[in-house]
């Protein structure tokens, strides 16, 4: 049984992923309240749970290099001038493959499960996009790749 923030992680690395994804290469300025909706803050002016750990995988994103940003907003409600990194664009664009033998990019399979709110696919693709990334995961051997033929001139005459 998976526990509620972990779903939550999951949520807000998918939200994350593609928003960035749309708005690449342009740096994008990411609210927390667009994740995951308007935060709520207590007596002592700190934010609720959910959003305090919106904002600690934004953070948590950039330090193992999945996206860049130049500032943090006031009280932690976001970054501005957030970007994917190299890394995360080719994750993204990578392959996965399901069951059924449906083939995807990350990116659209992620976001297929955002329009079905199928969270369980989503979750799944963030773990699998992780896995890919971990530096102790078994090397994966690239299949060859097709190269074009050369284009040569052709006369008129």
């Amino acid at each position: 049984m998976r526990t509620t923030h972990i779903d939550d992680f999951h949520y807000s690395c998918g939200e994350v992923f593609c928003a960035l994804y749309s708005a690449f290469p342009l740096r994008y300025l990411l609210l927390v309240e667009d994740i995951t909706g308007p935060i709520k803050w207590d007596m002592t002016g700190l934010p609720d749970r959910r959003s305090q750990a919106c904002f600690e995988t934004l953070v948590w994103l950039a330090e193992h290099d999945l996206l860049r940003f130049r500032s943090v907003e006031p009280r932690d409600i976001g970054v501005e001038g957030a970007v994917l990194t190299q890394k995360a664009f080719v994750l993204l664009t990578g392959h996965i493959t399901w069951e059924s033998g449906e083939s995807l990019s990350r990116i659209d399979a992620l976001l297929e499960a955002r329009r079905s709110r199928a969270y369980g696919d989503l979750g799944r693709i963030v773990d699998d996009m992780f896995r890919a990334n971990c530096q102790w995961a078994a090397p994966i051997t690239s299949k060859p790749l097709l190269k074009s033929e050369v284009l040569s001139p052709v006369d008129d005459d």
